[in-house]
């Protein structure tokens, strides 16, 4: 599977989803505009009616979580950049840090998961996540949280879940990551359901931030919530589009050895990776340095707009581009507990 144009394309067609920017969505959100949104996401659905509810001051949560299988790579360090992104443009933002989630679907032990989920705190905070106004949790203690999963378990079954599997499902089984939708797999995605459904439980209009290959979580847990007799309308998901992984890989994944930066590399392996990358996909969303640059925080539209052009030309503009991304890549993963 490539993450490329036509899958996207394929997604928001299939599932109905509207696109963001290219003029096709009419709402801002937090100040970022549409031509800023589609730097960091490529597809939602409810976002908008999320938006309304944030101009009318109801009350509102964005949350997103990350799995503790392994230290971070670019892909997760840039999930967590744009949850802070939106905390510092004024929003509520949950961050949830995935230690049962990994212990149950990647029987990770639980010693390292509780390990990584003391890293990941300590780097969520340095990477500048306000923990006073907004959530950083785990899973395992919140007991409320395991409440509104026993209550999910009732209205969901064995076909939901298999429906709800990622899209990647397949490329993990390849690399030997599973080979089958297990029990503890299946808790893990009933837990992460009830991460979301219980922020509706709280009576919040929630927004879920996952990359696209995830698009069917939200889904999941918006069946599983009506079922429930909750306000389902109120759960939105917006979709990040993959950064491509190296070596061919259609996705960064900590799960994949060799397929991405993480953020145990040394500052000289790490540059001399991006600038060994040849860049040559035939278009923008296959390029991994050109996405992995739209997502820092600090770039928007126009920003984008001017080094998307600069990769289509070549020349000294992309090379600034590029070694831009080098020094922010080397200084965003220096806050990894070593």
């Amino acid at each position: 599977m490539k993450f490329d144009t036509a899958y996207y394309e394929s997604v928001i067609e299939q599932h109905r989803y509207e696109r963001l920017g290219f003029g096709a969505i009419d709402f801002g959100m937090a100040g970022m505009g549409p031509d800023d949104l589609r730097t960091k996401w490529v597809c939602h659905t409810g976002a908008g009616r999320f938006a309304e509810a944030v101009a009318a001051e109801w009350p509102t949560i964005v949350t997103t979580g990350v799995g503790l299988g392994g230290p971070p790579h670019a892909g997760t360090l840039f999930q967590l950049l744009r949850a802070i992104k939106l905390q510092q443009c004024g929003l509520r933002v949950q961050i949830v840090l995935g230690d049962l989630d990994s212990y149950n679907a990647r029987r990770t032990p639980l010693d390292l998961v509780r390990r990584l989920a003391d890293q990941y705190e300590e780097f969520v905070l340095a990477l500048g996540f306000d923990a006073e106004h907004g959530v950083l949790r785990r899973q395992e203690g919140q007991t409320g949280v395991m409440a509104t999963a026993f209550l999910l378990s009732r209205h969901l079954d064995d076909d939901d879940f298999h429906w709800a599997e990622e899209d990647l499902a397949g490329l993990y089984r390849n690399h030997g990551v599973f080979d089958h939708l297990s029990f503890g797999m299946k808790q893990a995605m009933l837990l992460m359901a009830a991460d979301f459904v219980h922020l509706l439980r709280e009576d919040r209009h929630v927004l879920v931030s996952l990359g696209v290959d995830e698009h069917k979580y939200v889904a999941f847990a918006r069946r599983g919530a009506q079922r429930l007799g909750l306000p389902a309308e109120r759960l939105s998901g917006i979709y990040t589009k993959m950064i491509p992984g190296l070596g061919g890989l259609p996705k960064m994944s900590k799960s994949i050895p060799g397929s991405g930066i993480d953020a145990t590399m040394r500052a000289e392996d790490i540059r001399a990776l991006i600038t060994a990358d040849s860049d040559n996909a035939p278009n923008d969303d296959g390029s991994a340095l050109l996405q992995m640059y739209a997502c820092l925080p600090d770039i928007e539209g126009s920003e984008y707009d001017r080094a998307s052009a600069a990769r289509s030309s070549g020349g000294s503009e992309w090379h600034r581009v590029r070694e831009q991304l080098v020094e922010r890549l080397i200084s965003l993963f220096s806050h990894w507990p070593k």
